[in-house]
């Protein structure tokens, strides 16, 4: 742990001693460290060069405080770094980070409504749309975070405020965050505003949500801001409802529908018109075993750029939190794309879970540019432009496994792996078998 580490955290635990002193039932301390040996090859080139080995930790340290009546406020700091690498060439591999810092006040003006302001996690659903500010395949540099495992990144947090009214069964969300500034008097800047309405079944255990947000100068593929064009808004309307029909089996369905203006080049401004839909099941054996078996299908719409006078129907990612499997997750942006994805997991003894996922996928629209691929990725392998056959659409399938341990109930042991193996898609230049192999050790305080 980094010299700065060790002194910022000294002083937290100064402070922290005299504050429970005052108040010790006012002040709540939690936190969790997250260790993790990685070894990956994602099957591009040959040799030692085109795989990775590291360790890295995720270090959160939490601050929960009741002040006034109805007053708390949330405090986290939070550390991700690769061991052995005291500066990563964008900041310093030592430094703490404001990870949550907001104040919640309960029935503000209005009984019903509390008001949440400041750097908060937003996720709504399964986080189709609101989950994390940079997508969870990449890390924008502002965070000052490692790259190297952006996709592992435990940031989620938004600068925000939020309003939540709570006419139960009813709960209404409205949301502004401000999630990039960047030039303080240009409009450039990454906004969101929008409200998300939940009902809570009174029975089966069901919810219904509808939602609807404005993003403005919204990110595009490659998570950069396109300020040349202040106009560049992206709308979007959608629903879904999830229920329990009975003790085994539980349904869920989610659609939304994209529209607005789209800056998808410099010399490309469009009209949007995309959509994602997302179909999940879960069947649950109920034995001693725990045994769980789930499917989920998702398609997200693309646009092959062959008619640049008509829509756009590429769907934005915009702060999607979802991964279709380990390693798709880190090649391809959460677009122009389908899958497939079929699990199961059991737990052999009470404190050992094992699973198993299936992942078929395919473009949406045959790519014609004859690379494709995540550009935002920094680790040894370099494949910001992934050569592929043109009219080809299958990404191919993939396997990830998992074991977790409960070595006690704070800590628990894992070991998470991902094979994939390259469909049609992929020319013969990038077409080998990628994995992804990470064990580690989790521990909750």
């Amino acid at each position: 742990m980094g010299r700065k580490l060790i002194i910022a955290m000294a002083i937290l635990s100064f402070t922290l001693a005299g504050t429970t002193f005052a108040a010790v039932e006012n002040v709540k301390v939690s936190g969790d460290i997250n260790t993790e040996a990685v070894t990956r090859d994602l099957g591009f080139g040959s040799g030692d060069e085109s795989s990775d080995q590291y360790l890295f930790s995720q270090i959160r340290v939490r601050l929960d405080a009741d002040l006034t009546e109805g007053v708390s406020v949330v405090v986290r700091l939070l550390n991700e770094r690769v061991w052995g690498q005291a500066n990563d060439g964008y900041a310093d591999d030592t430094s703490l980070e404001l990870d949550l810092g907001y104040v919640e006040l309960k029935e503000f003006i209005y009984e019903p409504l509390t008001l949440i302001v400041g750097r908060q996690d937003l996720r709504y659903g399964n986080a189709l749309i609101i989950g994390d500010p940079d997508t969870n395949r990449y890390v924008a540099d502002y965070w000052n975070t490692n790259t190297t495992f952006a996709d592992l990144s435990t940031r989620k947090s938004f600068d925000a405020v939020r309003g939540v009214l709570d006419f139960a069964p009813w709960t209404v969300d409205l949301i502004f965050a401000k999630v990039e500034e960047n030039t303080a008097n240009v409009k450039d800047d990454v906004t969101v505003i929008g409200a998300n309405a939940a009902y809570d079944w009174s029975s089966y255990n069901g919810v219904t949500e509808a939602y609807f947000y404005s993003v403005n100068n919204s990110p595009d593929s490659n998570n950069t801001t396109s300020a040349a064009d202040s106009k560049d808004k992206v709308y979007v309307l959608g629903s879904r409802a999830q229920a329990d029909l009975n003790d085994n089996l539980t349904l869920g369905l989610e659609g939304a529908w994209q529209m607005g203006d789209y800056q998808v080049s410099t010399s490309d401004h469009r009209h949007l018109n995309a959509f994602a839909v997302q179909v999940m099941a879960e069947y649950r054996l109920l034995d001693e075993k725990n045994t769980r078996l789930g499917m989920n299908y998702t398609y997200l719409s693309g646009d092959n750029g062959k008619d640049v006078d008509s829509a756009y129907n590429g769907w934005d990612p915009l702060f999607e939190d979802q991964s279709p499997g380990e390693i798709i997750n880190i090649l391809f942006d959460n677009t122009n794309m389908q899958y497939w994805k079929l699990s199961a997991s059991t737990m052999p003894r009470e404190d050992i879970t094992v699973g198993i996922d299936y992942i078929y996928a395919r473009l949406a629209q045959n790519s014609t540019s004859g690379t494709i691929g995540n550009t935002s990725y920094t680790a040894t392998d370099n494949f910001s432009n992934i050569s592929v056959n043109e009219g080809d659409k299958a990404i191919g399938h993939e396997i990830d496994l998992s074991a977790v341990y409960d070595y006690t109930e704070d800590v628990q042991l894992k070991l998470v792996s991902g094979w994939l193996i390259p469909g049609n898609l992929f020319a013969d230049a990038n077409d080998n078998v990628g994995y992804s192999i990470r064990g580690g050790i989790n521990v909750n305080f």
